[in-house]
């Protein structure tokens, strides 16, 4: 993959580390991208953006590059035994071991985080832990487009909203914002 450009976001080339090296400014992120399956080139992508930004990145679509000391455990609903998505309960859903043993994971992820970036379109589960990342004070941003008539007031919680195309304004405000909060210390 050489670029953001294929989903319809602003081109940048993965290579090109855009700003200071923050993983020696100290300045660098702790990120956990919420989104869904559906997104999982698209969070890739993103991700290898943000690792070459000097930000560390919680990927729970990519066990080969997760966070040290975090369980590299990766759980697809679609390899449910013997039935198809269309017949798992939700509460038998929650009582599968496979289910428990990607929620600690993904907890583990969120609270390793100090920022969480929700990619839309995306769905219950992914704003599940957006919510749960800003009610624990975590730093929120929401990246991606949803069609008109398509809204949701909660969003507001995000320190700031993104179009899609407006990725490169993403990246400049993950920098500032840590900058503003050391500068308040």
């Amino acid at each position: 993959m050489e670029s953001t450009e294929d989903f319809g976001m602003k081109a940048i080339p993965i290579g090109e580390v855009i700003g200071a090296d923050l993983t020696k400014s100290g300045r660098s992120r702790r990120i956990y991208i919420a989104s869904s399956w559906k997104n999982a080139s698209l969070i890739r992508a993103v991700a290898h953006v943000l690792r070459n930004r000097g930000h560390e990145v919680f990927d729970f679509t990519d066990p080969e590059n997760r966070v040290a000391g975090i369980d590299n455990f990766v759980f697809r609903a679609s390899e449910w035994p013997g039935k198809t998505l269309d017949e798992i309960d939700w509460l038998e859903f929650l009582e599968y071991e496979p289910t428990k043993r990607a929620f600690k994971t993904d907890k583990s992820g969120l609270d390793w985080a100090n920022t969480v970036l929700m990619l839309l379109p995306c769905g219950r589960n992914a704003h599940l832990e957006a919510g749960y990342g800003a009610g624990r004070g975590k730093d929120l941003f929401i990246l991606g487009d949803l069609p008109i008539g398509q809204y949701e007031t909660m969003y507001l919680f995000a320190e700031g909203c993104y179009r899609a195309k407006d990725f490169r304004k993403l990246l400049d405000r993950l920098l500032l914002t840590k900058l503003q909060a050391e500068a308040s210390v």
